[in-house]
């Protein structure tokens, strides 16, 4: 099988071209913050967009404030709710700090009605909360899947 020189090199000035074309597209994709951008711009629009992100409220539990950083993850939550009970155990993932997330559940509790009961910090966190017929516990864990934090909440409310 003979090669023919002409149309190799064709196909080799393709392949250049389409490689030097990829490399050149993988530098404009934006970086994670956390991965030591060089690019000041790009971080400051990641922290911008951050820090405009509203909190918001699950469907089922209209006491309890979610930062809106944070993601629902829906395969690792269940919620129940009966006719003497509703509760569940949600989860929630995103790039936010352990210690404002603290603070934010903390301080949007106390707004909520809820009173902390007991607060453990270590390499995790865990939160406490009570108020008449209901009893929440927050679980922080900083460096979660692909560095995310990850928050656990799990919460019961007594109807009725």
């Amino acid at each position: 099988m003979k090669i023919n020189p002409k149309s190799f090199r064709s196909t080799l000035h393709v392949i250049l071209a389409l490689s030097a074309l990829l490399l050149l597209l993988s530098g404009c994709l934006p970086m994670d913050s956390d991965q030591g951008s060089a690019d000041a711009g790009h971080t400051q629009a990641a922290t911008t967009e951050t820090v405009t992100s509203e909190p918001y409220y699950p469907a089922d539990f209209r006491d309890l404030s979610i930062p809106g950083e944070l993601e629902w993850n829906r395969e690792k939550s269940v919620s129940i709710n009966t006719a003497s009970f509703t509760g569940g155990i949600l989860n929630f993932s995103g790039r936010v700090e352990v210690n404002s997330l603290t603070d934010f559940f903390i301080n949007s509790m106390k707004k909520d009605g809820w009173n902390v009961t007991g607060t453990v910090k270590s390499r995790d966190v865990l939160l406490a909360f009570i108020k008449p017929q209901a009893s929440c516990m927050i679980k922080i864990v900083e460096g979660g899947t692909l560095g995310k934090t990850e928050v656990t909440v799990y919460i019961a409310h007594t109807n009725g």
